[in-house]
């Protein structure tokens, strides 16, 4: 068992700390946050600012980024990385990622969330409650894949995208890097 930090404390944090949790194999879960009015959340101790990770290596061998801004995410996961910690994935217990699948260090796979064969997913992704990501798709780095939004066979997804909640890609579509697409869209 490990003792995981993790950077950001807001909703997306909770959500990444309950999933950790839920993993069953942290011993300690701790968070980093720039806000002064609390000093938990839940049972889990806030320990400091979001820059005071570089001093904490001894303590929290692993670190994960929870914070919903895509290029953020993406620099301090490289930041973290940098000073030595483990980024490892966060894949909540009711959440189906498939063996024949690929998930690069940083991302978050959530409740009811499907990664399906053959699927790739970059580094610092959030699969959020309830997407489906189906086979053979490719999502780049630092990608959002928003609440029930589904992303069908062979489609691509650039980096840095966000894919709205219940957005739909359609099969074998290619979405460039930095694309949004609203909630409720189609392409």
């Amino acid at each position: 068992m490990c003792r995981l930090l993790i950077l950001g404390a807001g909703g997306h944090g909770r959500v990444v700390a309950e999933a950790a949790e839920l993993e069953g194999k942290w011993e300690e879960i701790a968070f980093l946050d720039d806000r002064e009015d609390i000093k938990s959340i839940y049972n889990f101790p806030i320990v400091g600012k979001m820059k005071d990770y570089s001093n904490l290596l001894d303590e929290y061998k692993y670190a994960f980024v929870a914070i919903g801004n895509n290029p953020k995410r993406l620099e301090l996961i490289d930041n973290l990385k940098g000073e030595g910690f483990n980024i490892p994935n966060i894949i909540h217990p009711r959440a189906i990622v498939s063996k024949y699948s690929k998930l690069d260090l940083g991302t978050v796979v959530l409740a009811g969330a499907i990664v399906n064969t053959g699927a790739s997913i970059g580094r610092g992704c959030i699969i959020n409650i309830n997407a489906t990501v189906d086979h053979d798709s490719e999502i780049g780095s630092g990608v959002h894949i928003g609440s029930g939004a589904v992303v069908r066979s062979m489609a691509k997804v650039g980096k840095l995208s966000t894919i709205g909640a219940a957005a739909c890609v359609k099969s074998a579509t290619v979405l460039k890097d930095k694309f949004i697409l609203q909630e409720g869209s189609v392409i």
